[in-house]
């Protein structure tokens, strides 16, 4: 099905068992089984096929005679995250080390309970447009069909594309406003110039002194959306990201930026009105697009809350690990129950979770779960006839947002952490899911730069409007479609990146 690195069995073991148990939801038949083959922190996740695209296919059939239950699925995942993120904003505010183990354990247990309740509702729409996009394909034939018949010239893609693109801030989008609103008020020249220091820290402790609410507000921007990049492991953005950002932005009509995003959402909603009328979509496929638009949004406010999660739960792991004699890297190889019942009795196998690490296989199979390490897990492997799907391999090309026009061409390379910076030459294109201050050396090389994430204030759009080096941003994909030493083309004045060969 996929791969991911960085990842570990708090996360993967959740997803896992929700999908082979999808009657929650009313959707039959079931999974019932998966496994995952993870090896040095970097997780397979395998499904069998059949069953797979069976469930896809009967979760389309009940989308598309149950809008309501769409509908009523698309507010418990709202709903669900909603307080899942609040206590673990509640989590971040505890000294874990004034708390007995026993609390340790309930307190995880609850947030665990939160984290399935949050997460698993959203497992249909994964099956549903994971490898076929069942319902997308459905709507895009739709409107080719609509527009056949009234001879225009719109694209089906750009057409599903508007129609499905949120109208609601997503967490990025809310840090790049809370950053503009923060640059902003920046007026004073002597400050502007303190902005032109290549020395970060000295930035930040001079600007204390000199607009001491602008730091306070710096400060709080910092701890709001730290999290953002943390995915399953870290790292968070440090509070000297978020000082170069600003930097960069003090170089730039401010102004204009936070005008272009006021007015960002008006656009959108007049588009996809002009879009219903002109394309005469009917009241049931309007219905249905507006299904799809809803998946769009909770599919990312789902991740968001879910990044968020880990990042408010490493304190609590770190402590746990400590306790219990481990590694963070070790305590991560822990199941949710695994690390309940260690905290209740404050043991755990050190050597059974190294084992783990060098490679092991979890397992399920109906209501039963089985890991499997070591000659096991090699047997079990090599016992699957393992076709391995990559959704990368027919995608040609990816769209973004432009950051900074121009036009490269060059070979990929993935560089997400200083010790990745090695692979980089001149003129290689940058690839990541977010970039970092840690990185710019890494940059600077670049001929072009592509991003997962991004906004008109994310680093990567700074910093490449700084050094005047083409880049797309925000393509959500890019990590999982592009490989290292893969040649592409970015034409980044149109948002676009295309395989070469």
């Amino acid at each position: 099905m996929e791969e991911i690195e960085r990842s570990h069995a708090l996360f993967t073991a959740v997803p896992y068992q929700g999908f082979c148990h999808l009657e929650p939801w009313g959707i039959h038949p079931s999974i019932g089984q998966g496994a995952i083959y993870e090896k040095n922190g970097n997780a397979t996740l395998m499904f069998p096929k059949a069953s797979f695209h069976a469930v896809g296919k009967a979760v389309l059939e009940k989308v598309l005679q149950e809008p309501d239950w769409a509908d009523a699925l698309n507010a418990e995942i709202r709903n669900n995250n909603r307080v899942f993120f609040d206590e673990t904003e509640n989590a971040l505010k505890t000294d874990w080390s004034r708390r007995d183990s026993s609390e340790l354990a309930e307190r995880y247990a609850h947030l665990h309970r939160l984290q399935v309740a949050a997460h698993t509702p959203g497992l249909p729409w994964i099956v549903l447009e994971f490898d076929h996009a069942l319902l997308t394909n459905y709507l895009l034939d739709y409107l080719k069909g609509q527009i056949k018949k009234r001879n225009l010239k719109t694209s089906a893609g750009q057409a599903f594309s508007t129609l499905t693109t949120p109208t609601e801030d997503s967490f990025a989008q809310r840090e790049e406003q809370s950053m503009l609103t923060i640059a902003a008020q920046i007026h004073d020249a002597r400050v502007r110039k303190l902005f032109e220091s290549e020395n970060i820290e000295q930035i930040g402790q001079r600007l204390e002194k000199m607009l001491p609410d602008v730091a306070r507000q710096l400060d709080a921007h910092h701890r709001a959306f730290c999290w953002l990049p943390y995915m399953y492991e870290g790292p968070a953005w440090n509070k000297k990201y978020f000082i170069q950002v600003l930097k960069g932005l003090l170089r730039q009509d401010v102004a204009g930026l936070l005008e272009t995003r006021k007015n960002r959402h008006t656009q959108v909603r007049t588009e996809q009105a002009r879009l219903l009328q002109q394309l005469e979509i009917d009241p049931r496929h309007r219905r249905l697009l507006q299904v799809a638009n809803e998946i769009v949004f909770t599919k990312a406010y789902r991740k968001d809350c879910l990044y968020h999660f880990f990042y408010g739960l490493e304190p609590l792991l770190k402590e746990a690990a400590k306790r219990l004699g481990l590694t963070l890297r070790q305590i991560r190889r822990c199941t949710p129950e695994e690390l309940i019942q260690s905290l209740k009795t404050g043991h755990a196998d050190a050597d059974e979770l190294n084992r783990r690490w060098e490679g092991h296989v979890f397992f399920v199979q109906g209501q039963n779960v089985k890991i499997l390490t070591g000659n096991q897990a090699d047997r079990f492997m090599q016992a699957l006839a393992v076709e391995k799907h990559d959704p990368a391999h027919d995608v040609r090309q990816l769209s973004g947002d432009c950051a900074c026009p121009g036009y490269a061409k060059g070979v990929v390379r993935r560089v997400e952490r200083p010790e990745d910076m090695k692979k980089m030459n001149k003129g290689d294109v940058l690839v990541a899911h977010a970039t970092n201050p840690d990185i710019v050396s890494a940059m600077k090389l670049a001929s072009a730069i592509v991003t997962d994430m991004g906004g008109i204030t994310c680093h990567a759009a700074i910093v490449s409007r700084e050094l005047k080096i083409p880049c797309v941003i925000g393509t959500k994909v890019a990590t999982h479609v592009l490989k290292d030493g893969q040649a592409v083309e970015v034409d980044a004045t149109h948002g676009r990146v295309t395989k070469i060969g």
